[in-house]
């Protein structure tokens, strides 16, 4: 099973770019701190910019900034920014004809999962992941 790494990734980069503020950074830099191709950078860069969570400035002397301080952006932010849902997928195989029935009761139980998890996401703010070992939970 591929695991997405997109979250993880969008948050080594916030981080990058909240510690460098209030100066202006670039893809390249970014790319360069969190040890990622500059191409996957710009494009969860620019899944950033379109949910607000930075802000870019174009031209030789551009770059990325916070829209916010990092203790108003959550994780649950960062995750709808930059990832596809549903959090977790469902593969029903050949399972004795009970298909349907047992696909939905997983729907279910994933739906709940889901909803707890991102409920979850959303206490963890970008200050607590800038501080270390502090509980710094929302």
């Amino acid at each position: 099973m591929s695991k997405s790494t997109k979250l993880i990734t969008a948050a080594a980069i916030l981080s990058f770019i909240a510690r460098r503020s209030p100066e202006r950074v670039t893809t390249n830099e970014i790319a360069a701190a969190v040890k990622d191709h500059p191409t996957r950078v710009r494009q969860i860069v620019a899944a950033l910019v379109k949910s607000g969570l930075i802000n870019a400035t174009r031209g030789a002397s551009g770059g990325v900034v916070l829209s916010r301080p990092p203790a108003e952006i959550d994780l649950h932010q960062v995750y709808e920014a930059v990832e596809d849902p549903p959090l977790l997928a469902i593969g029903v195989k050949g399972n004795g004809g009970s298909g349907n029935e047992l696909q939905e009761k997983f729907e279910a139980i994933y739906a709940s999962l889901e909803e707890k998890i991102l409920r979850d996401l959303s206490s963890y703010s970008l200050a607590y992941l800038l501080v270390g070992d502090s509980p710094g939970r929302k």
